[in-house]
């Protein structure tokens, strides 16, 4: 199941975006990310959150409408996006991409990231789309395909720790059984070779960063 979570940070509509909400089979506004559906005409299936990001007049027509709606407190543990996040895998999505999770505050974006390499979300392809970028969470164990265009760059970092036995097929500097240790820059500006590459690593954490501008 494909699943699009609007979150609060700094959205545009982007080439790629009509077909992402065409073939969404659930999309959750966690909190003011209500407000990016607004603006962009789309009724999302669900909202969350302690809704202190968006107005009384969205919510009750989202009421109106038959929008799911999940109320939290304002104190609470969790950010509206992890909320989301775990909602999403309770109704079953098996790829997820978050939209306004990126840009503005670099506390939020920063969290936002690790927030979506936990663990518990691993079962989960996790994607995370911003201005002139697509991030995808790598988890370890089985080969991931990266496929944009020839010549575009990529960037690997590890979260969290070293990602070890790095294999990179379909790059300008492929790699084989590499261990890239965290905080290492080893993983910067790679390139595509062609339209379609694979990563594979053993162990660890990797952030795939495909720019698209």
């Amino acid at each position: 199941m494909q699943t699009l979570i609007f979150a609060n940070g700094n959205f545009d509509v982007f080439p790629e975006f009509p077909s992402l909400v065409e073939t969404a089979d659930l999309i959750i506004a966690a909190d003011g990310g209500a407000v990016h559906c607004a603006s962009a005409g789309i009724l999302p299936h669900v909202a969350l959150g302690d809704f202190d990001s968006i107005g009384r007049e969205l919510l009750e027509y989202y009421e109106r409408e038959g929008v799911e709606i999940y109320r939290h407190p304002v104190h609470k543990n969790a950010t509206d996006l992890e909320l989301a996040l775990d909602l999403a895998g309770e109704k079953g999505a098996q790829q997820v991409c978050l939209l306004g999770a990126l840009g503005g505050r670099w506390d939020m974006s920063m969290a936002n990231i690790m927030l979506a390499a936990q663990e518990k979300y691993r079962k989960i392809d996790v994607s995370l789309v911003g201005s002139g970028c697509r991030m995808h969470i790598l988890h370890s164990g089985r080969e991931h395909s990266v496929v944009n265009r020839h010549g575009i760059m990529v960037s690997l970092l590890p979260l969290g720790g070293d990602a070890e036995g790095v294999t990179l097929s379909g790059f300008r500097y492929p790699l084989t059984g590499h261990t890239i240790r965290f905080g290492s820059s080893r993983g910067v500006s790679n390139l595509m070779e062609a339209e379609s590459a694979s990563v594979y690593h053993r162990d660890g954490v990797l952030l795939c960063i495909q720019h698209t501008e």
